[in-house]
């Protein structure tokens, strides 16, 4: 039995709803592995974060943080 246009449209702006959720999870999964990899950092006398740099003066999870916002700053 063939849909008519409002199931059908129902359908459509349901699954639509699905797939924005479902970026949103992962997005949120994302984000929280980086908070985990930012709280096993070393912290000073204060409970600060210490982010060291490499001998060029990078560092790996800050240019991934810095990349992750760009990606997601909707």
């Amino acid at each position: 039995m063939p849909l008519d246009p409002a199931q059908r449209h129902q359908i459509e702006q349901v699954a639509i709803t699905a797939a924005l959720e479902a970026e949103r999870l992962a997005t949120c999964d994302d984000a929280i592995a980086l908070f985990r990899e930012i709280a096993d950092l070393d912290c000073d006398d204060d409970g600060d974060v210490i982010i060291g740099m490499d001998a060029d003066g990078h560092n790996d999870l800050m240019s991934r943080i810095t990349i992750f916002l760009a990606a997601n700053d909707q």
